[in-house]
């Protein structure tokens, strides 16, 4: 008798370490880095001379409005005059990938990041911003702003 209530102890602390760690796994999946996505985005960033993190500070999913309001057409505009087709992708699931700039001309005063929106692998819009007091966002296109040596 005592065997059997040994082994029903047994069996469920097995079912709960097996339930924890396909848990782990299933959030790992959906939060982890799609590599070949940020090294393409990494890559992209870096051909325009601008120096980042390799490692994105921020990974966030949003669902684009099927109508844009003020705010996102001015960013539509900004984007379709870099080359973006960013009001294409009305109403879509995108993950916008968000990475520390290092060599913007304010990167010494504000914490400055390229945003880059991604579509399944393809990149739909991307600018370089700081939040701070006196924040500003300008196309990532926009290399101006880059410190030279």
């Amino acid at each position: 008798m005592k065997v059997s209530k040994s082994l029903r102890k047994h069996r469920f602390v097995f079912a709960s370490i097996a339930c924890a760690v396909v848990l782990i796994m299933i959030i790992a999946g959906l939060f982890s880095i799609d590599n070949a996505t940020n090294d393409m985005i990494v890559t992209f960033i870096q051909d325009l001379g601008w120096e980042i993190d390799a490692v994105p500070s921020e990974i966030t999913h949003v669902t684009l409005p099927e109508s844009f309001d003020a705010v996102y057409e001015t960013y539509s505009a900004v984007q379709a005059h870099s080359g973006f087709p960013f009001a294409d992708f009305k109403g879509k699931n995108v993950t916008r990938y968000t990475y520390n700039v290092l060599n913007h001309k304010k990167s010494a005063s504000d914490n400055v990041t390229a945003g880059v929106f991604v579509y399944e692998n393809t990149i739909i819009g991307a600018e370089i911003s700081s939040g701070g007091m006196n924040g500003f966002m300008h196309a990532i296109t926009e290399t101006s702003n880059i410190l030279s040596d």
